[in-house]
């Protein structure tokens, strides 16, 4: 009867022995996982100016050959990127855009001992520079023409504006001019009218003395 006692308390131990051997590994397999620590920018950030990068940490050194990123524009589109670099816990991903507004950096990464993490994190840029824009993307900066632009846009209009105001005296002038010449004529006219008729008047008057006078 102690003799089964005893076996029986020894199969107890082993089976307390196996579970807690059973669930060191299992936390030790959890720890394992390579949990994200932090992203640059962070999640959710919105960001003056677009960064040539972004990177993420983690909590175990990653595998780099078997880690896969990808980065969508606020369209959806998949962009075409170089390929990530990786140091340690950390990749650094080199970035182009297409447009401000909300991008997405979803990655699968595997730690070196095989555990693998899907997650992803997005950011929001307001103005792109000219050299990070992606093939094809239109630059940021003449979507709004600047205070000096748009200056020299009115100069030029005014500029390329006709005057008019000599043209619209010139009718007037022409007029002036017409009718001031009409008056000088219409003046000499009645002086060369007015002098024949004076003219021919005294002759007639000469013509009528001599008649009277052999008259007498």
């Amino acid at each position: 009867m102690l003799q089964g006692s005893r076996a029986h308390a020894l199969r107890l131990l082993l089976a307390a022995g196996c579970g807690a051997v059973l669930a060191a590994a299992t936390a030790t397999a959890a720890s394992a996982h390579a949990a994200l620590l932090g992203t640059d920018p962070e999640d959710g950030a919105t960001l003056d100016t677009a960064p040539a990068s972004v990177s993420a940490t983690f909590s175990e050194v990653l595998d780099g050959p078997s880690t896969t990123i990808a980065v969508t524009d606020p369209a959806g589109e998949t962009l075409e990127l170089d390929e990530a670099a990786f140091e340690g816990d950390t990749f650094t991903q080199p970035m182009l855009y297409t447009t401000p507004g909300e991008y997405t950096v979803a990655f699968r990464v595997v730690s070196e001992d095989g555990h693998r993490v899907d997650d992803a994190w997005t950011f929001t840029v307001e103005a792109i520079p000219d050299e990070l824009l992606a093939e094809g993307a239109e630059s940021t900066d003449s979507a709004a023409p600047t205070e000096t632009e748009t200056e020299a846009e009115a100069e030029t209009s005014e500029a390329a504006e006709p005057d008019t105001s000599d043209a619209a005296d010139s009718p007037e002038e022409d007029t002036n001019t017409g009718t001031t010449l009409a008056l000088i004529l219409l003046a000499a006219l009645v002086v060369v009218v007015g002098g024949v008729l004076l003219v021919k008047l005294l002759g007639r008057g000469s013509k009528d003395d001599g008649s009277a006078d052999r008259s007498a």
